[in-house]
């Protein structure tokens, strides 16, 4: 009765007048107590209020339920998206299409979603999922409380405090050291980067800092090398870092994935700041 004209067969069409005949009826007897309310709401209408109301409703029967409807999308998703990315893709489209509904329904008057904007948007996921694309979306994501404060004792935390890094660095430290290690996780899950990629790019990431500890070194030399002397090259060292230092992981320059990742370097101990940044965080440890 209510299905879309499209779907009645010649000779056939909606009835929205025998439908409100049946609701009402359905309605009158009530047997569903749980839809008390409901059925009270209808029967307040007058016959052509309801007639109207169900003129513009349209049932789409023998469809997926909700709790299936991940998995059909998928499905349908799967020669568009990448292998092993059609969740990806899914979440994508779903995070674009509800407030791109809401904004429909909203607009006065109530605005259509044509084909071409929802292919649109299909493409950019695609074109967003390729292989040489990855998205940077922890670039805002801060670290809750107790996370900043577990990171307080880590490595990477005591190689700044031993230059003398202000306090207000180091949070930033430990927000860049966040953000790149929850992005670098992120595309790892998500099958996102291939083997040994992020290996590769921490190999680029040491041998550019290399050279540039061996000059601090070399500038303050054995005779020189004062606990003021070795706290400034490293201050000079990690201002490199901070300010000049953009490496980019494929597609990604986001200033927090090469910094955050130099931290997480330097919790490994695999780069420092100090000229003799293994011995001096031991001791600032103890």
């Amino acid at each position: 009765m209510l299905r879309p004209a499209a779907a009645y067969s010649a000779g056939k069409a909606r009835d929205p007048k025998a439908a409100a005949a049946l609701l009402g009826a359905v309605a009158e007897a009530g047997g569903n107590q749980e839809l008390k309310a409901a059925y009270a709401a209808f029967l307040t209408l007058g016959p052509t209020m309801r007639i109207s109301l169900l003129s513009s409703i349209e049932i789409l029967d023998n469809q997926p339920l909700v709790t299936d409807l991940g998995e059909v999308i998928e499905k349908d998703l799967r020669m568009l998206a990448p292998r092993g990315q059609a969740a990806i893709a899914r979440e994508r489209l779903e995070g674009w299409w509800w407030p791109r509904v809401c904004k429909a329904l909203m607009a006065n008057p109530a605005e259509s979603i044509s084909v071409l904007e929802v292919e649109g948007k299909l493409d950019d996921i695609r074109d967003g999922l390729k292989r040489d694309v990855l998205v940077a979306d922890q670039e805002h994501v801060d670290p809750t409380t107790d996370e900043i404060a577990d990171y307080e004792g880590r490595p990477f935390v005591r190689q700044l405090k031993v230059i003398g890094v202000g306090e207000t660095r180091i949070e930033y430290a430990k927000r860049d050291y966040y953000r790149a290690f929850t992005q670098r996780s992120k595309w790892v899950r998500e099958h996102l980067v291939f083997d040994g990629e992020i290996a590769k790019y921490e190999l680029t990431l040491i041998e550019e800092w290399q050279p540039r500890f061996q000059q601090i070194r070399d500038k303050i030399g054995d005779r020189k090398k004062t606990d003021e002397g070795c706290r400034q090259a490293g201050q000079e060292l990690y201002s490199w870092v901070e300010a000049d230092a953009r490496f980019p992981f494929r597609t990604v320059s986001q200033r927090f994935l090469t910094v955050g990742s130099y931290h997480i370097l330097a919790n490994d101990l695999r780069v420092g700041w100090h000229p003799d940044y293994e011995t001096a965080c031991v001791a600032e440890e103890v």
